[in-house]
């Protein structure tokens, strides 16, 4: 084969595979990456740093996410000094069948760990069908339900003086519900709610909530400032020897999508 011949040929090969990559269209993929935190100073001091990763894959059949959390809290107290109150994490994700579609139906699940509420570890998955209420370019608002099994490595408070206990083994069932807002106000400005709601189905008054509300202004195409509120309880905290059923924080930070 002739050089000119071959370099014709290596020509028309790479002008296919450009043609192809662009046939193709933008990458389904998008990689989220969010860094905030605050600090409060005065009778008490006290620091948080958060950390937020997210992938989602959306097409029109199937869409993935897997999200990430970290969440680490210090503070200074007159009687102990400086300590570390807060820290917990959590690894969750979906596939959504159909999500474009009025109803579809989800497959979702989580892994998490939280010294303030007393987790040793809590494993849940399970099934769900979300409805779409209110979609175009300026709002989106869905609600769904499902239910899930739960598997939790809890610890247990012994009595004063007494030999500390084993962690309990805990399996249950849970329903679950789950409902999203989000809002654009102008063209920079826009708010984003998400509130679950997870009572054993057994004993409804036994419940898990958790809620995050974010006010957001773009800097960028694809950096925005973010302002939020994050939310999590749980029923039994203090029973396990948490100081608080509750734990929750306002953070101020930015996250940047690519």
């Amino acid at each position: 084969m002739s050089r000119r011949r071959a370099v014709r040929r290596v020509a028309g090969l790479s002008c296919a595979v450009v043609h192809l990559a662009n046939a193709q269209g933008p990458s389904v993929w998008e990689r989220t990456l969010e860094l905030s935190g605050n600090y409060l100073y005065g009778n008490t001091e006290q620091a948080i740093l958060s950390a937020r990763t997210g992938v989602v894959r959306n097409d029109s059949v199937v869409a993935m996410r897997v999200d990430t959390r970290f969440l680490i809290g210090v503070t200074d107290r007159p009687d102990v000094g400086r300590v570390m109150d807060r820290r917990s994490w959590i690894v969750s994700g979906s596939v959504d069948f159909h999500q474009y579609a009025p109803q579809s139906q989800f497959f979702f699940g989580s892994v998490e760990r939280s010294l303030e509420l007393r987790i040793n570890r809590r494993v849940s998955g399970g099934i769900g069908q979300k409805v779409i209420l209110q979609r175009d370019s300026v709002t989106r608002f869905d609600v769904s339900l499902g239910v899930l099994g739960e598997q939790s490595v809890l610890p247990q408070v012994a009595p004063a003086g007494a030999p500390s206990l084993p962690a309990l083994n805990n399996a249950l069932v849970r329903l679950s519900g789950r409902l999203r807002y989000q809002r654009n106000l102008t063209s920079r400005v826009g708010v984003d709610h998400v509130t679950w709601y997870r009572p054993e189905l057994a004993a409804t008054s036994r419940y898990l909530a958790s809620s995050v509300s974010a006010f957001s202004y773009s800097v960028g195409k694809r950096t925005n400032l973010r302002l939020s509120l994050q939310n999590d309880f749980d029923s039994l905290a203090r029973s396990r020897g948490s100081r608080s059923n509750q734990n929750g924080q306002v953070l101020v930070g930015a996250s940047t999508k690519f």
